[in-house]
């Protein structure tokens, strides 16, 4: 799971094995959300396999 801060500065993420992470984000978030969704895009395209592709679904490819 991935949560954000109200304010947009701190990324929280928890992982099946009970760990959670603080992350500090001072950058733009749509930045660091868009680009994460294109790497995304790039796994999912050699990844045949996968089988839920909608994640990113509806997050533009670049930042206006």
């Amino acid at each position: 799971s991935v949560a954000f801060s109200p304010n947009g500065k701190t990324i929280a993420s928890a992982s099946g094995d009970n760990s959670v992470k603080l992350w500090a984000y001072l950058n733009n978030l749509d930045d660091l959300i868009i680009s994460s969704c294109n790497r995304l895009r790039d796994y999912l395209q050699s990844n045949p396999n996968v089988s839920d592709r909608t994640l990113c679904d509806g997050i533009p490819t670049k930042s206006n």
